[in-house]
């Protein structure tokens, strides 16, 4: 799973619909993508992320916000440890990145999930308040 993250799939001249419908496909194998293994998976990719300095891989955030319909365990984890993990990383200087992170912190803001509010507060205020731009409280 973290290998298909880290393919180049473009020199591999794969499509990109193809590459993200692969990801797809693995985690509706709940079976051996289990929350532990998804957990897992996205927490090495954004450990690496962090400790490395690198690019964070194209499908990272869609993950995460497939994860979120499809593992509800997980979703005390995305809030407390993940999405502000990320916003340490500076996870929105990559828009396609920022996008993600605001459309999974809006999906689990709709779906009241404790402690989101307090992983949307960790955005520096710029960041906060385009947040709260495009998605106004409810």
């Amino acid at each position: 799973f973290v290998c298909l993250h880290r393919m180049d799939f473009t020199s591999a001249g794969i499509p990109q619909k193809r590459y993200l419908d692969a990801v797809r496909l693995c985690l509706e194998d709940e079976e051996i993508f289990t929350d532990t293994v998804v957990r897992e998976a996205l927490d090495y990719i954004s450990g690496t992320f962090l400790a490395e300095d690198v690019n964070l891989p194209l499908a990272y955030m869609r993950t995460i916000i497939l994860t979120c319909s499809k593992h509800e365990s997980l979703h005390n984890w995305i809030c407390h440890m993940l999405l502000p993990r990320l916003i340490e990383g500076k996870v929105y200087s990559d828009r396609r990145q920022w996008e993600g992170w605001m459309r999974c912190a809006r999906m689990l803001e709709t779906a009241g999930v404790d402690g989101i509010q307090d992983a949307i507060n960790k955005l520096p205020p710029e960041q906060l308040e385009l947040y709260r731009t495009k998605y106004p409280p409810q």
